[in-house]
């Protein structure tokens, strides 16, 4: 494995843990009672799953041009 498809792999990697870690924050904002603060943050996980997915989708297409 080159060393850029090794780079892409651990770029994957890394996404994933922080993939998993938007998901946490998301379950712990329900336990939140104040409606707003629940809100604003399930908001920014949205926010943050939309990156997610787009860095994502860069590093498989880069994944192919190797």
């Amino acid at each position: 494995m080159s060393d850029s498809s090794s780079k892409i792999v651990e770029a994957c990697n890394l996404l994933t843990d922080v993939k998993n870690l938007v998901e946490v924050l998301f379950m712990a904002a329900a336990d939140i009672s104040n409606e707003r603060q629940q809100s604003a943050i399930q908001y920014v996980c949205d926010i943050a799953d939309e990156r997610i997915a787009t860095i994502n989708a860069l590093l498989n297409t880069a994944c192919k041009q190797l």
